[in-house]
C-alpha cells in the first residue's frame, strides 16, 4: 500500500529500511509541507507494523488489523489532533456534547475525503488534557497489537504545558509503541521534542506526479489537471482541493484580471475590485496571484511552445495576446515574467502579513499591464 503514496521515496524507504530490519524507532517526527503524504505514511507505517501478512508486500490494507486501521478504529491506535476544548477527560470521553458531531465528523472527513478541508466552529489546539488521556493510555497493556501506534497530527499546536506534560514520555515511552509526530511548522515545535524524535521529511510533490494522480485517480481532465499540479505548490492534498472546488472560479476571476490588462480595460477592473465579495480574502487573492503567475508563464510560451502551455484551454487569448507584442527579444520578455512571478511571490508574502488586500491587487494589475507593452 505504501505504492500509493507518490512522490515520497524517500521519506518511505527510511521507513521500510526499518520495517525489513526490524530497527523501530520509539518517536518519528514527519515534517514536511503541507498534503504531501504525511499522515498517510504514518498511519500505513502504524498498519505495515502490526499486519498480519506474512509477506513482503505489507501492509496489505485487507487484514483485520489493517481494516482497522483504515477505520481509524484500531484499540491500540491513539490518534490526536487539534480540536476545540472538548472537556477530555481521562478515560476519552468528551465532556462538552456540543463538539461531539463536529469532532465525529473530521473523523469522518479523515476517513472518506482527507484532501477536503474540516473547519472546526471554534479555535483548536492540542490541548493538555487530550495529553494527559495519551499518558494515561501509554500506561496501560496494548490491547491486540504488537506494537502500539500514536500518531499526533499537527504537532505543532501543542501549547507550552502540553508540550512539557509530553516530554517525559517522549523520553521513555513504553515498550512496543510507536509515537509519530507529523508537522507543516518544524520551527514551530520545541526543540527538546525535535531532538527526541528521527526525522523523516516529506518533500514538495513534483507537477508531474501531482498531474498524474488528478489525472488517474480523480479523472480530471487534462488543462484542469495540469493547471491544478503547477499551482498547487507541491502539494497532493492543495491539488486535488483545486480540482474540485471553489478554485475553478479563482482560476477564472484570474483570467478576467489577466485579459483585462492585456485590452487595457481599467475601469472595468477598478470597478471589478470595488465590489469584491467579503468572502474573496487573503487566501483567495493568494490563489489567484498563483494563477496570474501560470498566465504569465504561458504568455512566454504561447508561440514558441504551445505543447508546454499549463493552461491549455486559454491557447486561442495566449497566443493572440503574444502576437499583439510583435517582436520583442525573448529573452528580454523571459526576463519580465521572471520579475512578474517573484514579484507574485512577494506579494504572497504580504497578503499571509495582513497587507492591505486591495492596495495587493491593485498594483498586481499594474504589473500585468507592464508585461504586456510592446
Amino acid at each position: 500500500m505504501f505504492r500509493n503514496i507518490k512522490g515520497q521515496s524517500n521519506a518511505l524507504q527510511i521507513l521500510k529500511l526499518a520495517l525489513d530490519n526490524d530497527r523501530i524507532a520509539q518517536a518519528y517526527l514527519f515534517h514536511g509541507s503541507d498534503g504531501v503524504g504525511k499522515f498517510t505514511a504514518a498511519l500505513y507505517f502504524g498498519m505495515a507494523l502490526n499486519c498480519f501478512s506474512k509477506s513482503e508486500f505489507r501492509p496489505c490494507g485487507v487484514c483485520s488489523s489493517c481494516r482497522k486501521f483504515l477505520a481509524l478504529d484500531h484499540p491500540d491506535l491513539l490518534y490526536i489532533f487539534p480540536t476545540p476544548n472538548l472537556g477530555l477527560n481521562l478515560d476519552g470521553e468528551i465532556t462538552k456534547t456540543d463538539y461531539i458531531q463536529e469532532y465525529e465528523g473530521y473523523i469522518r472527513n479523515k476517513i472518506e475525503t482527507p484532501w477536503e478541508d474540516y473547519q472546526f466552529s471554534a479555535n483548536i489546539m492540542i490541548r493538555v488534557e487530550s495529553m494527559n488521556w495519551l499518558i494515561k493510555r501509554l500506561n496501560l497493556s496494548a490491547y491486540e497489537a504488537s506494537y502500539r501506534v500514536c500518531i499526533i497530527e499537527d504537532a505543532d499546536q501543542m501549547n507550552i504545558p502540553t508540550a512539557n506534560a509530553f516530554l517525559k514520555t517522549l523520553e521513555e515511552p513504553p515498550e512496543a509503541t510507536v509515537i509519530i509526530l507529523i508537522t507543516n511548522n518544524l520551527s514551530k515545535l520545541l526543540p527538546t521534542i525535535v531532538s527526541r524524535c528521527q526525522p523523516v521529511h516529506f518533500q514538495p510533490v513534483t507537477p508531474s506526479v501531482i498531474e498524474g494522480i488528478l489525472r488517474e485517480s480523480f479523472n480530471a481532465a487534462p488543462e484542469l489537471a495540469r493547471t491544478a499540479a503547477h499551482i498547487a505548490d507541491g502539494s497532493v492534498q492543495r491539488a486535488i482541493h483545486f480540482a474540485h472546488n471553489e478554485s475553478l472560479e479563482l482560476r477564472e476571476h484570474a483570467f478576467g484580471i489577466f485579459e483585462m490588462a492585456a485590452t487595457g480595460k481599467d475601469l472595468a477592473h477598478f470597478r471589478q475590485l470595488r465590489s469584491l465579495p467579503r468572502s474573496f480574502n487573503a487566501e483567495s487573492a493568494i490563489e489567484v496571484l498563483r494563477y496570474l503567475s501560470l498566465f504569465a508563464g504561458d504568455l512566454n510560451l504561447a508561440l514558441d511552445a504551445p505543447e508546454q502551455l499549463v493552461n491549455i484551454d486559454k491557447r486561442d487569448f495566449l497566443a493572440k495576446a503574444r502576437e499583439a507584442l510583435g517582436e520583442i527579444d525573448p529573452a528580454v520578455y523571459t526576463d519580465r515574467v521572471i520579475a512578474f512571478v517573484l514579484l507574485m511571490e512577494g506579494h504572497i508574502r504580504k497578503l499571509r502579513g495582513n497587507a492591505n488586500l486591495q492596495l495587493v491587487m491593485l498594483d498586481t494589475y499594474f504589473q500585468l499591464k507592464k508585461l504586456f507593452r510592446a
